[in-house]
């Protein structure tokens, strides 16, 4: 009789240890799987970054070089999209990109850089609603003589 209870409780522990490897094995796997959607989720992030940095730089190049680059710059408090006189920014697939220029109204002198970077992919967030991931970059300019001078990112 004894024999029996011993071979019934070394069954129940041999499939609880089973259990738990099997539970160990899908945990590790989802653990994988949740690394390559944060590497794959980082590189887009990057990749909208870079470019909207990319187009501020091209523009604020442009200023550097004469403050006319754009035409009549917007009055104070104001924006204008530079995207076509910028040129050609490359980019990663479906990335919408805006280029912009502002006056903030406090400082006359000095002009804002911009620009956004819109992922126009798919979005990986399984919640239902659809999301727009965007990166806005934004350089400070300040109207030196006849062109501008970079002061800083913000």
């Amino acid at each position: 009789m004894a024999n029996r209870d011993e071979r019934g409780t070394v069954s129940a522990v041999g499939l609880a240890v089973l259990t738990v490897i099997l539970l160990l094995g899908l945990a590790a796997t989802a653990f994988m799987r949740g690394g390559a959607d944060v590497t794959v989720e980082y590189e887009r992030e990057m990749q909208l970054r870079l470019a909207a940095e990319s187009a501020v730089e091209t523009a604020a190049a442009k200023l550097e070089r004469n403050a006319n680059a754009y035409g009549d710059l917007p009055d104070a408090g104001e924006t204008k999209e530079v995207n076509k006189d910028v040129g050609v920014i490359p980019t990663a697939e479906k990335i919408e990109l805006h280029v912009f220029i502002e006056t903030p109204r406090e400082r006359v002198p000095f002009l804002t850089v911009g620009a956004a970077a819109i992922d126009e992919s798919e979005t990986r967030v399984p919640d239902g609603e659809k999301w727009l991931r965007a990166k806005i970059v934004r350089a400070w300019m300040e109207k030196k003589g006849d062109h501008y001078v970079w002061r800083r990112w913000y």
